[in-house]
Order: structure tokens, then sequence, then C-alpha cells
């Protein structure tokens, strides 16, 4: 399976955290990966990604929150807070998917699930958040 067919996992898993407590977090998890990953070698990249957006969710959102402008998380549509979630995390928390990489794929995920204009807005946020990055990369160097 290719990591573009893994992302679409991660995107449907990260898109319920917002509907589930940390209780059925595991039980959702294990239940999803039954019914739709049928490959057990795509597991490990899965896995990582999305207890790792799960794990570091509220510096993920922060740094998106940060990049709106007159704008709140709570306003965004829940698919592009998904996409603009796992993409987050690549860029901050990944050091083994480029950034851009990670802005290209979530693009492509926002032309499959989000509206019209969700590409244009979750490539200006990451592109935003990739520059806040290099700053606090260069300011910390």
């Amino acid at each position: 399976m290719s990591r573009r067919v893994d992302r679409r996992h991660i995107f449907c898993l990260t898109f319920q955290l917002g509907f589930l407590s940390d209780a059925d977090i595991n039980s959702v998890f294990e239940r999803y990966m039954e019914n739709h990953v049928e490959e057990p070698a795509d597991f490990e990249f899965i896995i990582k990604c999305f207890f790792g957006i799960y794990k570091n969710l509220e510096k993920i959102d922060i740094t998106i929150s940060n990049t709106l402008k007159a704008w709140t998380l709570d306003r965004l549509n829940k698919a592009d807070l998904a996409i603009l979630r796992l993409a987050g995390y690549e860029m901050i928390f990944s050091d083994e998917i480029p950034a851009s990489v990670a802005i290209n794929e979530a693009v492509e995920l926002a032309k499959i699930y989000c509206d019209d204009n969700s590409p244009g807005s979750i490539n200006a946020i990451l592109g935003a958040i990739l520059r806040s990055e290099e700053n606090s990369r260069d300011v910390s160097s």
C-alpha cells in the first residue's frame, strides 16, 4: 500500500478524533483497522501517525490556530481540520517526511474530501506553518 493510501486511512481516523472520548480511541482504531486495512505491513506508518497526532493534538492545534487569521479551529470544516492535523503532525514531528510532501499530500486529500475552496486554504495555512517552523528553527540555532 502506498503512503497516499495510508494517509487516507489516517485522515479517516483523525476525522473521528473530534467525536471520541479518550477511552474510545483504541477500540475505534482497532475496529477501523480490521474493517479497512487489509495488509499488516501498512499498520506501522498508520499507527505511528495516528497516535502521534492524538498524542500531540494540543501542540498541533495551537500551531494551526496561530496561523489562522480571523478564524478559530472550531470554525474550520472538520474534514479540513483533520487534514491540517495530519499534515501538521508530519511537518512538526516527522523527520522522515519533507514538509513539501506533507503539504502536497494534504492538498490532494482536500481535493477528494473537501469543498472547492479547501485545497487553497489548506495550502495557505500549511505554508504559514512551514514558514513559522523555519523561523523558529532559525531563531533557536
